[in-house]
């Protein structure tokens, strides 16, 4: 017989074990295409307005795919070959080299391999314009053009180059675990038992000691110490979980198993036993498959949390649908003539006075940073009535104010916690007038070309300004420029209209600004970002769940022999089920929960360096939370599709 017609068969009678491994190694194949695909498509290149970005996020994503399909793969093709100890002695029996051995697993690998890359790239491009359809109406809400279908066949050659090359590393890294083997020790791989680790109570104490320190790093308020100790907690996190799976878990299962009523109660005697037996084995697959639990909820939730953000984050930012200051005289009337033409609604406008102050103070200094410098700073400065006006008028989600007199309110667009504790308290000091800042507002919508903002009290603004402390005039008497807000109809939507107010504005105002200009460009980044989260979470989902349902395959074909023993002592199959579930429950379920338990602390490190300055509450933690707990919640739907799949398949080997 021949070497491929044999390994044909092989596959052929080991289908079952292969389907998952060759469903996820088909959807990595059809990931890889797709976004070589979308990094070379002409229509999606010419939508996104910064395609060097859009081609640096891409590729990026790209290599991470890339390096964990190698491991991934590699480790699948190791334990495939273990796993199969017996079937390889039979050839060895028959007088088959290890080297002929190892060119017919080379050949499983390869076929195997080039099916799931003809199917995987035929999904890609038979799905190629859907998922550029899918990218540009995550990232562009104004795109209107049409998508062609088309094959872009380097992007076919870059990948059936870069699986192909894997799958070399694949077979010479068989050929070498194949070279390992002894024809006695193959013969006997059914009946060597694996050990059983008892775990150390030192070994479980330090794992958890290590998490919670890295857990204890990611929580702090200061985004600079954050950032400072991000490699740190990367390692502290990864490596107590790993030994938390070695050592930590098995003396967990054998403090349980001392306790007795509990021990030998029910089912939990076998399937408490099963699952201790097979933590030597399974403690580092487990391990791997939290940490990169960890990645992809993460992945997904930053990118789901950021997105669905954008909007809210625009009009914080922003504050109105467009705002312009200078050149009133000049450009109102066209501007109002743009509105018209487009058939658009004008809701609302105001102008105001941009007065400013430069008052004496201390110099505010956190660390070695300067936030305000005393005497030489300048502020934008406004009353309270004009504050509230401004803020009914705006999007942002502000409330109005009340200022006693002698005292003022301080506005920064980011601010720490500890510089909003030296900035409250600071004197204020005018000629003739000293003002105390008692209360912060983080938010920049009001500073219009300024870094710092003030609001008085009315009574306080109009002493000020009558005695000049205030100026509404530059040193050479001319008045500063009027600023302009403005809220109109489907400002987010009106691409037109937007061209239009951009070539009105752009060079003849002082400065301006629009939601709309805004708005897009968070959508193509963080769009994108939530679009790559996905595939990203997708890619690590199949694959980390395949793993353990192979593993656990495996598993079933060695344990077959003790379940029809325990049948014919009188398990029923209503207990055997029981048994099954309770056997397979936690492979799954204690690193999908220590995942999600890493991703929620990696969430609060985002929210202290990037969404506590995008969401605007106090706690903007708890609104993170929310939104990934959606995501969170499908990761764990579609994990228990996977337990469920797998339980069908261990139950169907055991009978």
């Amino acid at each position: 017989m021949k070497l491929t017609t044999l390994a044909l068969r092989n596959i052929k009678q080991n289908f079952s074990k292969y389907i998952m491994y060759f469903f996820s190694l088909s959807f990595s194949v059809f990931t890889a295409y797709s976004f070589l695909a979308l990094m070379q498509n002409e229509y999606v290149i010419m939508a996104f307005t910064y395609d060097a970005r859009y081609r640096s996020m891409l590729m990026t994503f790209g290599v991470i795919i890339m390096v964990f399909v190698m491991f991934f793969l590699i480790s699948s093709n190791n334990s495939f070959i273990k796993a199969r100890k017996k079937e390889i002695s039979t050839y060895a029996l028959f007088g088959m080299t290890n080297r002929k051995i190892g060119k017919l697993l080379f050949l499983e690998t390869m076929i195997v391999g080039f099916a799931a890359l003809v199917i995987g790239i035929g999904f890609g491009i038979f799905f190629s314009k859907l998922t550029a359809m899918i990218l540009l109406d995550i990232s562009l809400a104004s795109f209107t053009g049409n998508i062609a279908f088309t094959i872009d066949p380097k992007s076919v050659y870059i990948t059936a180059v870069l699986f192909l090359s894997i799958f070399g590393i694949m077979g010479l890294s068989g050929l070498r675990v194949i070279g390992k083997f002894e024809l006695v020790d193959l013969f006997k791989a059914d009946k060597v038992s694996e050990g059983r680790s008892k775990g150390s109570i030192i070994t479980l104490i330090v794992s958890l000691m290590l998490m919670g320190s890295g857990y204890y790093l990611a929580a702090s308020k200061e985004p600079q110490r954050v950032v400072a100790a991000a490699i740190p907690v990367l390692i502290l996190v990864i490596l107590g979980t790993y030994l938390f799976f070695w050592g930590g878990l098995p003396k967990v299962l054998n403090i349980i198993k001392r306790n007795k009523n509990n021990y030998y109660k029910g089912v939990n005697l076998i399937s408490v036993s099963a699952f201790s037996h097979r933590m030597k084995s399974i403690g580092s697959v487990m391990a791997t498959i939290a940490v990169l639990s960890a990645v992809a909820t993460t992945a997904i939730a930053t990118g789901f949390t950021l997105y669905r953000n954008i909007e809210n984050n625009t009009y914080d930012i922003i504050g109105y649908d467009m705002y312009f200051y200078g050149g009133q005289e000049e450009l109102l009337d066209k501007v109002h003539d743009a509105f018209e033409k487009h058939h658009t609604r004008r809701i609302e406008s105001y102008t105001a006075e941009r007065y400013k102050s430069v008052p004496q103070m201390n110099t505010v200094k956190v660390g070695d940073r300067e936030y305000i410098s005393g005497g030489q700073d300048y502020f934008r400065v406004y009353s309270q009535s004009v504050y509230n006006q401004l803020i009914s008028l705006s999007k942002a989600d502000l409330k109005p104010v009340r200022i006693h007199p002698g005292e003022a309110m301080y506005m920064h667009s980011y601010l720490r916690g500890d510089a909003e504790t030296a900035i409250i308290g600071q004197l204020l000091t005018f000629p003739n007038q000293t003002i105390r800042i008692t209360s912060i507002l983080r938010s920049g919508i009001l500073s219009f070309g300024a870094l710092h903002t003030l609001v008085l009290n009315d009574n306080d603004f109009n002493a000020l300004l009558q005695k000049g402390d205030i100026l509404g005039i530059d040193e050479s008497g001319v008045p500063y420029d009027k600023v302009t807000v403005f809220n109109y109809e489907n400002a987010l939507q009106s691409g037109e209209l937007n061209r239009d107010l951009v070539q009105i504005l752009s060079g003849n105002v002082g400065s301006y600004r629009t939601a709309y200009n805004h708005y897009i460009e968070s959508l193509e980044t963080f769009g994108l970002v939530c679009f790559i989260g996905f595939f990203m979470s997708g890619v690590f989902m199949l694959m980390t769940a395949s793993l353990l349902y192979f593993k656990q395959i495996m598993a079933a074909e060695e344990e077959r022999h003790q379940y029809r023993m325990l049948r014919k002592i009188g398990m029923d199959s209503q207990v055997e089920r029981r048994i099954i579930s309770k056997r397979l429950l936690p492979v799954f379920l204690i690193p999908l929960i220590l995942g999600i338990i890493h991703s929620m602390f990696a969430m609060k490190a985002a929210d202290t360096m990037v969404f506590s300055n995008m969401i605007p509450v106090d706690n903007s933690y708890f609104t993170v939370l929310a939104f990934s707990a959606v995501m969170y919640g499908a990761y764990a739907v579609v994990y228990g599709v996977f337990y469920l799949i797998t339980k069908g398949q261990y139950r169907r080997i055991v009978q």
